[in-house]
C-alpha cells in the first residue's frame, strides 16, 4: 500500500527581506529594521506555489520576520525598562442487556461526534487516565467492571469509541532535529520512547500526533491495528460515522544554535548593545536561511498491524501562498478513515490555528491576524478557512475570509443555512503609558457566506459590550445569545433571520457570569456560571433563562452551590457538562463540582432536576473523595484524590436513572434516586514509576 497523496495549502506572509540594512548613527545607534506591520488582509486567498524554491523562501522570510521582531522587542524593553530578560526560548437494579437511554459526549453539533478523554456507548466506557486507555463494561450498573487496560505511547490526550474502534490521540515529543541526522538531543526516530535529556532541551523538542487504533470487540482483549505518526501537536477531532477530522498545528521551529540575547560584557551602553542585538539578527537569519525545505517539512509514518508501515510526507508543490501576516505554522486537516483504519489525506494551511468548528458539511479553523510590532491604532483580526467535508476522503480548500477581533472557543463559530455566524472580541490598541499603547475591548457578531472561493461578510452588528470579555456564546437557528462580563453579567439576545442584518435585540444584566449556554428547548437555555455569595467568596450557578421574546429575556430560576471558592469545569469545558433530558422525573444536569470551603475541601458530581415550567433542583451529589489515584517508584509512593471530571447518565426503564462519576483515579456508579449510596466502584490501575 503506498502512501496517501498529501495536498497542503500554506498561508504565508511573502514579505521582503529585513536584513538587507541596519542603519544607524555614527555612535552605532539604529532603529528598528522590521517593515511596518502589514494591515489586516481583507481579501485573503491562497495561489499554489510556484516552485519549492519559493515556498522554502516564504517560509524562512515569515521566521526571519518572527526572530527579529521578538529580538527587537527584547532590545526595546532592556532600554526603555531597564528589565534585562534571562537568556533562553521565551517562552443490580438495572436487568436490561442495554439501557433504555444513556447520555454521550455533549457536541456543538448534533451529528458530529466531538472526541474527548471520555467517551461512552450505553453498555461500554472508554476512559484515559495515567497514561492508559481503560475499558469498561458499564450496564448494568451494579456490575461496572474494568475489563483491560492498554498503555498509550505519549500523553494521551482524547478518544473516539465508535462501535468496536477505539480511536486515541496523543502527543509525542520528540527531538527538533528529528528529519535530520544529527538530532540535537539524541534519542530514538518517531514514535518510539523519547530519553529523558529531551526534557533538558525544552524548547528544542517538538510535537508528534499519534493515532492509535484499537479493535474492542472483545472489551478483555483489545487489540492494536494501526498507529499513525504525523507532525504536530494535536488540537481537536471530529467524527461524522466513520470518518475522523483530526487538526494538528506544527510550529515551525527555529535551528539549532538561533539565540535570543547577545553576549555583553558588564557595564554594556546602549550602542554596544544595539550593535550586539544587529549582530545577531545577521547570525540567527544565516543560520534560519540555511536550513534545507526537507528539514522544514517534518515527516511521518503510518505502521500497521501486519508489520509494515508507509511514510507521510508534505509535497512541497502542493502548497500556496498568500498574504495574509499569520505567525509561521502549519495547520493540517488529517481525514481517517475507521473502515480501513488508515490515513484518507491529509490537507494543511501554513498558519497557526487556535479555534476549531465543524457543522456536517464543513470544517473551519481560525488564525489569528499577526501585528510583528504593536503600536496605537492597531485592531485584532482573524482569519477563517473553510474546509469541505462533504468527500468522505479529503477536506479540501475551500476559501479564507477575516473577521474583526479574536475568538477563544469553537461556540463562538455556528453556521446555519449556508451563513458562518462569529462572535468575536475586539480589541483595539489605544496610545497608553508605554509604546505598545493599552487595549479597548468590545464585542461584536458577524455573519459570512461562502462564495465564489471566499467567505464574504454579509453584516455585522454594532460592537456591544464594551470593556467586559466576552464569556459565552450559543446559536439557536436565526438567533444568537452572548454573555460578556466584568462585575455585571449581560445576557444579549440576537436576530440573525436576515444575514445582512444581524441586529442586538435585547439585553439582560445578572450578577457574576455565565460561561456556557446550552439549549433545552426552542425558548430556553441553561447557564452555568459563577456568582458572589453572601461571605465574599465564589458560588456555581445553574441559570434557567427564557428566551421566548427576544427583546426581554427572563431569568426564570437560579440554583447558587457551595459555601467558599467554588468551580466546575463546565464553566470552561462543556464536555463536562452532562444534560440528559430523557430521564425519568425530567431534565437531569449533571456537573463536576468543587468547593474550597471554610471549613472542608469538596469534590464531587452534583445533580440538578431542570424543568421550564418549575425551575431548578437539587437532584443530589456523587462523592468520590476515597477513589484514590497512585504513582510509586523504588524507596516513594505518592497518593491522592483526583477531581470528578466527567459524568455518563444512562437509564432503565423499569429501574430509573443511573449515574457514573469519573476522575482520574476511576469510576463510580450509582442509582440517582438513592444518592449519596452508590452501586460499584471501579479504581484504575496505580501508576508504577519505577
Amino acid at each position: 500500500m503506498s502512501a496517501p497523496r498529501t495536498l497542503v495549502l500554506a498561508l504565508v506572509a511573502v514579505l521582503a527581506a529585513s536584513a538587507a540594512c541596519h542603519g544607524g548613527d555614527g555612535a552605532g545607534r539604529r532603529e528598528p529594521v522590521l517593515p511596518p506591520p502589514v494591515a489586516v488582509d481583507r481579501s485573503p486567498s491562497l495561489a499554489a506555489a510556484p516552485s519549492c524554491e519559493a515556498l522554502e523562501t516564504a517560509i524562512e522570510d515569515a521566521l526571519v520576520l518572527q526572530m527579529r521582531s521578538e529580538l527587537e522587542q527584547l532590545r526595546l524593553t532592556w532600554a526603555g525598562w531597564g528589565g534585562l530578560p534571562v537568556g533562553g526560548a521565551p517562552g443490580g437494579d438495572a436487568g436490561s442487556p442495554a439501557p433504555s437511554g444513556y447520555t454521550t459526549t455533549n457536541a456543538q453539533v448534533a451529528g458530529v461526534d466531538e472526541a474527548d478523554f471520555v467517551q461512552n456507548d450505553g453498555t461500554r466506557i472508554a476512559a484515559l487516565a495515567d497514561g492508559r486507555l481503560h475499558l469498561l463494561s458499564s450496564w448494568p450498573a451494579d456490575a461496572l467492571a474494568e475489563r483491560s487496560s492498554v498503555a498509550i505511547e505519549g500523553w494521551p490526550r482524547d478518544l473516539f469509541l465508535a462501535g468496536d474502534r477505539v480511536v486515541v490521540f496523543s502527543t509525542l515529543y520528540v527531538p527538533r532535529a528529528l528529519e535530520g541526522d544529527a538530532p540535537i538531543c539524541g534519542g530514538p526516530a518517531m514514535g518510539a520512547p523519547v530519553a529523558s535529556d529531551a526534557i533538558w532541551c525544552g524548547y528544542q523538542a517538538s510535537n508528534v500526533t499519534k493515532v492509535t487504533t484499537l479493535d474492542v470487540a472483545d472489551l478483555a482483549a483489545p487489540r492494536v491495528t494501526a498507529e499513525i505518526y504525523l507532525p504536530g501537536s494535536y488540537l481537536a477531532a471530529r467524527r461524522i460515522d466513520a470518518r475522523v477530522r483530526l487538526v494538528m498545528t506544527d510550529e515551525l521551529p527555529y535551528p539549532d544554535g538561533v539565540a535570543y540575547w547577545p553576549e555583553l560584557p558588564p557595564g554594556a551602553g546602549p550602542a554596544e548593545r544595539d550593535r550586539a542585538f544587529a549582530a545577531l539578527e545577521d547570525a540567527n537569519e544565516a543560520l534560519i536561511r540555511a536550513r534545507p525545505l526537507e528539514d522544514w517539512l517534518r515527516r511521518g509514518e503510518v505502521k500497521r498491524a501486519d508489520g509494515t508501515s508507509a511514510p507521510v510526507a508534505y509535497a512541497c508543490t502542493d502548497f500556496a501562498l498568500g498574504a495574509a501576516p499569520v505567525r509561521p505554522g502549519i495547520l493540517t486537516v488529517a481525514t481517517l478513515d475507521l473502515d480501513r483504519q488508515a490515513l484518507a489525506s491529509s490537507t494543511s494551511v501554513l498558519a497557526r490555528a487556535g479555534v476549531v468548528y465543524a457543522s456536517h458539511d464543513t470544517l473551519y479553523a481560525a488564525a489569528s491576524h499577526w501585528w510583528w510590532w504593536p503600536m496605537p491604532g492597531q485592531a485584532d483580526a482573524t482569519y477563517l478557512h473553510a474546509f469541505d467535508l462533504r468527500d468522505p476522503d479529503r477536506a479540501t480548500y475551500l476559501g479564507s475570509g477575516v473577521v474583526d477581533g479574536t475568538l477563544d472557543d469553537p461556540y463562538q463559530l455556528d453556521e446555519h443555512e449556508g451563513a458562518l455566524r462569529v462572535a468575536s472580541t475586539l480589541a483595539t490598541r489605544v496610545a497608553g503609558s508605554d509604546p505598545w499603547g493599552t487595549v479597548e475591548r468590545a464585542s461584536q457578531l458577524t455573519v459570512l457566506g461562502l462564495a465564489d472561493g471566499a467567505l464574504r461578510t454579509l453584516g455585522r452588528t454594532e460592537p456591544f459590550g464594551r470593556d467586559e470579555a466576552l464569556f459565552a456564546t450559543r446559536f439557536l437557528g436565526p438567533r444568537g445569545f452572548a454573555v460578556t462580563a466584568r462585575q455585571i453579567d449581560p445576557f444579549f439576545t440576537f436576530d440573525l433571520s436576515d444575514p445582512a442584518a444581524p441586529r442586538l435585540v435585547g439585553e439582560l444584566e445578572l450578577p457574576g457570569f455565565i460561561g456556557y449556554l446550552h439549549p433545552l428547548d426552542a425558548t430556553h437555555l441553561l447557564g452555568v456560571g459563577r456568582e458572589p455569595g453572601t461571605n465574599g467568596m465564589m458560588q456555581v450557578k445553574v441559570q434557567l433563562l427564557d428566551v421566548t421574546d427576544l427583546a426581554a429575556p427572563a431569568a426564570v430560576a437560579t440554583a447558587l452551590v457551595g459555601e467558599g471558592w467554588s468551580w466546575s469545569d463546565a464553566l470552561w469545558d462543556p464536555h463536562a457538562f452532562t444534560w440528559f433530558p430523557g430521564a425519568s422525573g425530567g431534565g437531569l444536569l449533571a456537573i463536576p463540582f468543587v468547593d474550597y470551603g471554610m471549613e472542608a475541601f469538596v469534590s464531587d458530581l452534583r445533580l440538578f432536576r431542570v424543568d421550564p415550567a418549575t425551575g431548578i433542583a437539587p437532584a443530589g451529589a456523587l462523592a468520590m473523595a476515597d477513589v484514590y489515584a497512585s504513582a510509586s517508584g523504588p524507596g516513594w509512593s505518592f497518593a491522592w484524590s483526583p477531581y470528578v471530571r466527567r459524568s455518563v447518565l444512562a437509564e432503565d426503564a423499569v429501574a430509573g436513572t443511573f449515574v457514573y462519576a469519573v476522575s482520574d483515579a476511576g469510576v463510580r456508579s450509582a442509582k440517582v434516586a438513592e444518592l449519596p449510596a452508590w452501586l460499584r466502584t471501579v479504581t484504575f490501575t496505580p501508576v508504577d514509576g519505577g
